[in-house]
């Protein structure tokens, strides 16, 4: 739990970072989409979609997130 509880404050400060303003859930948003995300290329994608700016913060941003949530290994 702590773990997570310091994931969602990394991300909270990114957000305030890149976008000026963080809120619990849009945290959870953006730790959810880069659960599911299958790079971090992917999840630079969705971020820009979301509204990010396209920016050399943004792309570092993604490659972080990604490097540090966890993922379901798949079993086939």
């Amino acid at each position: 739990m702590g773990r997570e509880n310091s994931l969602k404050t990394w991300v909270s400060d990114k957000l305030m970072s890149l976008l000026g303003y963080s809120q619990p859930t849009v945290v959870q948003y953006i730790i959810g989409l880069t659960k599911q995300a299958l790079s971090a290329a992917d999840v630079l994608g969705k971020l820009e979609e979301f509204g990010f700016p396209s920016s050399t913060e943004t792309h570092l941003f993604s490659q972080e997130i990604f490097a540090r949530v966890p993922r379901k290994v798949s079993s086939i």
